[in-house]
Formats: structure tokens, sequence, C-alpha cells
């Protein structure tokens, strides 16, 4: 049975190996293949060119070979520019990437406060429901993505939590203007931050 249950894992390493077997090869390949590559272009192709234009005209030796190394200092040049080129876009390729890891760690981030204060709100404690609300607050001035969501959580927080006209031996009667009524002394504390968060974060809407 140990032998049934390791012949799997066995072949799986096997393949692994021929795998990076073959990508050794592979860049072995490509790179004696570039060295050939940059041995005809440095070695035989100013040469080429030299002759090329001088189109048979007859010059001394000494003038010739000034003529291939200005070609092949030219062709230095030509690569030590497309180098660069490589390196920066390289660069930028890899600065797009950390940005993308950043921006991402940061929506995970703010996922996660979010859903945590989601959970406060859902307490049956008073002082963790208004720790909630003030989290849901904050994150919607930071987050315009997620202000709208958090309005909505507001807005149904109050249909539940908050009943007109208040209940108490002290609440108004049910005629009286809402404005003559001292908001903390009616309203309970978790019900009154929501509110205002909710007027305020209603002011930022475009």
């Amino acid at each position: 049975m140990p032998t049934e249950l390791g012949e799997p894992e066995h072949r799986r390493q096997a393949w692994r190996d021929r795998l990076t077997r073959h990508r050794v090869a592979v860049a072995l390949l490509a790179g004696a293949a570039g060295l050939v590559i940059l041995g005809t272009v440095f070695v035989v192709l100013p040469g080429a060119v030299v002759d090329h234009d001088l189109a048979g005209a007859r010059v001394t030796a000494p003038d010739r070979l000034k003529a291939v190394n200005d070609v092949r200092t030219t062709l230095l040049q030509m690569v030590g520019g497309l180098v660069v080129l490589l390196g920066a876009y390289a660069t930028w390729r890899q600065l797009r990437v950390s940005q993308d890891g950043l921006r991402a760690t940061q929506e995970g981030y703010v996922t996660d406060r979010f859903s945590r204060a989601v959970d406060q709100v859902g307490s049956e404690k008073l002082d963790v429901r208004i720790g909630g609300l003030h989290a849901l607050w904050r994150i919607a001035e930071q987050s315009t993505r997620d202000r709208e969501a958090i309005i909505s959580i507001l807005a149904a927080y109050l249909r539940t939590h908050l009943s007109w006209p208040p209940a108490g031996p002290q609440s108004p009667a049910a005629d009286v203007p809402i404005n003559d009524i001292a908001p903390l002394g009616t309203r309970a504390a978790d019900a009154q931050v929501a509110l205002t968060a909710l007027g305020v974060l209603c002011q930022h809407r475009e």
C-alpha cells in the first residue's frame, strides 16, 4: 500500500525533473543562439556593411579597419540603447505590478475593516454598535467605492432602530415638530450617530 500511494508522487517528481531539464536546455540553446547572433552582428555584419558602402572602391587596410570599427561602435551604441529601453520597460512593468499588489492589499484591508464594522453594528452592546457605525462612517469618507453601500446600510439601520415617535416616559407627542426635539435627549446614541453620519455622507454625493 505505501508503494501504491507513493507512485503518483514519484511520477509527478519525475515529470517536474524532466520539465526542469527541458527549461535548462531551452535556456542554454537560447543563450547559444544569442551569442551566435551577437557574433554575427559584431564580427561579420560590420565588414559586410563597409563593403556594401564602398561598392568595390579600393581603400587602404587601415581605412577599412577604421570604417569597420566605426560600424561596430554604432552597433554597440544601438544595442546599448536597446538594453536601456528594455531595462526601462522592465522597471515600468515591475512598478505596475507593485502598484497593483499595493492596490489589492489596500482593497483587502478596506474589505476586512468593512466586515468587522458590519459585525460590530449587529452587536447587542450599544458601545460596540456605536464603534461599528463610526468605523463605517470613516470607511465611507475614505473610500468612494464603498460610500453608497455604507449609506444604504446606515439607512437600513435607522429604519430598524429609530422608531417614531420615540418611546419612553419623556417621549414627545407625535405632532411635535422634529426640529423642536433635542436629538440626543430623545434618540438612542447609536441611532444619532447613524443619522449624523448619513447626513454628512449624503452631502458628499456627486
